[in-house]
């Protein structure tokens, strides 16, 4: 049997295991760049236009295919590019970006959900997109601990174009966590990036405005006092200046009196 997993292609000491994943994609990558099969053929964006790229793809999809055993040359023999191959394997084997999975779900299974957050977290969208190719719903399924989708992790992570990525796809930005907090309201308490604010307000309305998170009280926030408590200042005056009036004067004045509130001790001064 071990003599099953000795490779006889020149290009690795042995086909790919789950214990040699590091090792092998250094051995594969390594000999891709020397043949010039690196760059725009398993890394980058492909260039199909270019004559030659049809005969580079197929020569580096076939040493990547000849790199693994029968087994995992099943899971990859359908992919017709030399990068899906690779990002599927890269996702499946790779034992670094898996123990990444504990930044967002601490303790628990590694599931499709768990390893594709972490492709989001990481800014590997090459990776993020060998899942959602797998599984279309898997952008609006939800993180078990705190209930989290792709959206919530894109603007925790400040990645901005995956963020938009994801909405193009579906991705809805009025989905709640655990907690209440849509992505919008994520934003707003992360950031005082106004101009990534107004476009996600442009894409999802103004009601994500009015949608409330849980607070210590039984009426909830709306994103403009995330953002106040926050200190975000010109984030808060955009927000108060989007936030229909009739929303803060609800409640006898309730939230109108939290913002002012919140502005006094963060000193938030002016419009507000």
């Amino acid at each position: 049997m071990a003599a099953a997993n000795i490779a006889s292609t020149g290009i690795v000491l042995e086909v790919l295991t789950r214990d040699n994943y590091l090792d092998w994609s250094v051995l594969v990558k390594n000999y891709l760049i020397g043949k010039n099969l690196w760059h725009k053929i398993v890394e980058g964006d492909l260039d199909r236009r270019d004559d030659s790229w049809e005969s580079k793809n197929g020569q580096a999809l076939h040493a990547i295919q000849i790199s693994c055993g029968h087994y995992t040359l099943r899971q990859i023999r359908n992919f017709e590019t030399a990068q899906d191959a690779w990002n599927h394997l890269k996702a499946d084997f790779n034992e670094d970006l898996k123990a990444e999975h504990h930044d967002i779900e601490k303790g628990g299974f590694q599931s499709e959900i768990d390893l594709f957050h972490v492709a989001l977290k990481k800014d590997v969208w090459n990776d993020a997109i060998i899942f959602i190719r797998n599984d279309g719903d898997i952008i609006s399924k939800k993180s078990s601990s705190n209930g989290w989708t792709s959206l919530h992790v894109a603007v925790d992570s400040g990645h901005d174009k995956i963020m938009k990525e994801l909405v193009k796809m579906g991705a809805l930005l009025t989905e709640k966590d655990w907690e209440g907090y849509t992505p919008f309201a994520l934003a707003v308490k992360s950031t005082n990036d106004i101009k990534i604010v107004d476009w996600m307000l442009n894409q999802g309305g103004n009601g994500l405005l009015e949608m409330k998170i849980k607070a210590d009280d039984d009426k909830g926030d709306i994103p403009l006092l995330l953002a106040a408590a926050k200190g975000h200042k010109e984030m808060t005056r955009f927000l108060f200046s989007k936030t229909p009036s009739a929303i803060l004067h609800d409640n006898k004045c309730y939230y109108a009196a939290k913002l002012l509130s919140h502005c006094i001790h963060v000193e938030i001064f002016g419009k507000c």
